[in-house]
């Protein structure tokens, strides 16, 4: 796993270069991130979609807001209207009209409440907006002495269409356009001004929603482009987080592979070296035993002469599957060479170790290994040492060794143990 730590650094210098990259120029535009230029939204469908989607959640809050809002002000602001007026029928025309807009309004918030994805339409808000403006309209005629305070009003409004309430310009345009041209034509039916100060109003009336418009749609275009980056972060992010996971993959295995004979797939010497520190340890702290047995076939050479090398590695992977199956899920059985063997048995005597051994020699005798067409038994000899205080591995596998030999000395296909050392 040292190796592995060297990567991190690359990858962050991957991340943070593509990262300055895509923020410190333009955002990159390809087919997919092109957006319309007079709508601002995206061309890709899906995609548009998308932002929709994760822009929810703050979107519903703020047009709840501001749909309240504006509810409250048009209920507030009938109290000036009775004031001035009295409870005459211009008043009850006027407050009739502000209780229907008041009640879509209210309707339209529980219908947010109900329903989030309502929110990524707006058409519904697009017509709120058309039903509720004639109401301004009316001020132009039943209440002349506001006319100038109502033409102040439509325009603050035009621009809080498009600035205020989270919607998409092109569904807002309409209303705004609506809006500029009812006000101009309801004021010049009832006004008396001259040309020129009606043409004036006109223009005064249609500018902030053109204003709106611009900044709307100009702000609507740079959310959208630092969604499109966000989602080139992010997926350069799993990219290079896949990535890392397939080299750990790759390191886990590249270790696998180190510690395991590839032939039998039990643990190699190397694992064995590195468990039996372990095993040492924990039998020292625990008082208990730890045995190594050392075991090579015999007359192996006459199967590889006879059967060639491939008719030998079938023999070993049939005896490395029987001790995968033979030995205890504490033991360890390892191939420590050609035709050698080794089992790290804790909390195992060399004469309980020598037991078990004896049982498995006496299976593996009896086993028929199939080469082929042909069958083949074959037997093995044994040596078993038990682990003596502060004595390394090689140490104990050189008396397990000894031991060995000594059983090859006596006829082979037997368990010796060995003496604890002098």
């Amino acid at each position: 796993m040292r190796r592995l730590a060297r990567w991190p650094p690359l990858i962050y210098h991957q991340v943070t270069m593509r990262a300055h990259t895509s923020t410190s120029l333009a955002p990159p535009v390809t087919p997919r991130s092109r957006l319309w230029p007079l709508r601002g939204e995206f061309v890709d469908t899906a995609l548009e979609q998308a932002f929709r989607q994760s822009a929810l959640q703050e979107v519903v809050p703020q047009q709840q807001v501001s749909l309240l809002v504006w509810a409250a002000l048009l209920l507030l602001f009938a109290v000036p209207d009775y004031l001035a007026m009295g409870p005459v029928p211009g008043f009850w025309l006027l407050a009739g009209y502000r209780g229907m807009a008041v009640l879509l309004l209210l309707a339209y918030v529980n219908a947010l409440r109900q329903s989030p994805r309502l929110a990524m339409h707006n058409r519904l808000l697009m017509w709120l907006g058309l039903l509720t403006y004639p109401l301004f309209f009316l001020f132009y005629a039943v209440r002349p002495d506001v006319r100038a305070i109502n033409t102040g009003v439509i325009m603050v409004m035009q621009l809080a269409m498009f600035l205020f309430i989270p919607s998409r310009v092109m569904l807002t345009l309409p209303v705004a356009i609506f809006g500029a041209v009812g006000a101009s034509f309801s004021y010049g039916w009832v006004s008396t001004a001259d040309t020129a100060t009606k043409v004036a109003t006109c223009f005064l009336l249609t500018m902030p929603a053109v204003l709106g418009y611009v900044a709307a749609l100009r702000q609507q275009k740079t959310e959208r482009q630092e969604f499109w980056l966000r989602q080139q972060l992010q997926d350069a992010n799993r990219e290079l987080q896949g990535e890392v996971a397939r080299r750990v993959a790759l390191q886990v295995e590249l270790e696998r592979q180190a510690a395991t004979d590839l032939l039998t797939g039990l643990p190699n010497r190397r694992a064995l070296a590195e468990r039996f520190p372990i095993e040492a340890a924990r039998a020292q702290r625990t008082g208990e035993a730890l045995s190594l047995v050392m075991f090579d076939l015999d007359h192996f050479k006459q199967v590889n002469d006879r059967y060639g090398h491939a008719g030998g590695d079938a023999v070993l992977r049939g005896v490395g599957q029987l001790c995968a199956r033979s030995f205890r899920g504490v033991d360890m059985a390892a191939r420590v060479g050609g035709e050698e063997f080794a089992v790290l048995l804790p909390s195992a005597s060399v004469q309980q170790a020598g037991a078990v051994m004896e049982r498995f020699l006496h299976t593996l005798s009896g086993l028929d290994m199939d080469i082929g067409p042909h069958n083949v038994r074959v037997t093995a000899t044994a040596g078993v040492a038990q682990q003596q205080p502060d004595e390394d591995l090689d140490a104990l596998m050189a008396r397990a060794d000894t031991a060995l030999y000594a059983g090859k000395e006596a006829g082979r296909n037997r368990v010796v143990l060995a003496p604890a050392p002098d």
